[in-house]
């Protein structure tokens, strides 16, 4: 039986939301793998936490190079879109929030190219006038990051469905933005 390493992200992904402080060993288990199979992939904790990490923003990235950034579009309906290519992600993004891989620069990497699109299309906003200009291009993209971790929290904890997490970060982002 041959492992993807994608099924073995994904099993730790899983693993970690539940117990943050799971071994290699336990991660294996889940996976129904052996430990040395695991170890030749991953020879650390930490490597793992850092392959986690880019290989969920590399599918963030191709998930949002498929997006319509048309500045013409109503910016609700770009981050509602948004939303539906990285909510499928959540728990792989909970690791981004935490760990040494923030220091990796693979993963610094990676968060430039994935949220670059995103930025731009806030920058063009903003030099539309449809968005604020009082407030750093970098600002107002880089709230999106924290109501998106925010929505990741929400419908973890069962409080909001997906639909409605994406509408409240659509709604919040657009409030917050808009332009005076």
């Amino acid at each position: 039986m041959v492992i993807r390493t994608e099924d073995l992200l994904d099993t730790a992904a899983g693993v970690l939301v539940r117990r943050p402080d799971a071994t290699l060993r336990t991660i294996a288990e889940a996976a129904g793998v052996s430990r040395t199979t695991i170890f030749n992939r991953f020879p650390t904790r930490d490597a793992l936490l850092e392959a986690l990490a880019v290989d969920t923003l590399e599918r963030m990235r191709d998930g949002m190079a498929q997006l319509d950034w048309s500045p013409e579009r109503a910016p609700a309906d770009v981050v509602e879109d948004l939303w539906r290519v990285v909510h499928p992600l959540s728990d792989r993004a909970t690791f981004l929030r935490m760990g040494p891989m923030h220091e990796s620069p693979d993963v610094t990497a990676g968060w430039g190219e994935a949220f670059t699109p995103w930025g731009v299309y806030v920058a063009t906003l903003q030099a539309m006038g449809r968005v604020r200009d009082d407030l750093p291009v970098r600002w107002l993209a880089g709230s999106l990051v924290g109501l998106l971790f925010a929505a990741f929290d929400e419908v973890d904890a069962g409080e909001q469905g997906s639909v409605q997490a994406g509408r409240l970060v659509a709604a919040s982002w657009v409030a917050m933005a808009a332009a005076r």
